[in-house]
């Protein structure tokens, strides 16, 4: 999240990452290079896309 994939050194994270076993999952609008590294690609600003997967892992906000 926050990279287009193409700026280094922080570019590498995943790729060292998804060497490792971890699992990658990338945010972003449009396709980029860490397409094939990632295990799962979600289409969409961050803003959008990250309070649905919060809700879905945690609840509602305001179900505390």
């Amino acid at each position: 999240m926050g990279t287009s994939g193409l700026v280094y050194p922080g570019a590498e994270i995943p790729q060292v990452a998804a060497r490792f076993g971890a699992a990658v999952i990338q945010v972003n609008p449009e396709e980029t290079p860490l397409d094939a590294v990632a295990d799962v690609n979600l289409r969409g600003p961050a803003a959008r896309i990250l309070p649905g997967l919060v809700e879905a892992v945690w609840g509602a906000a305001d179900a505390a």
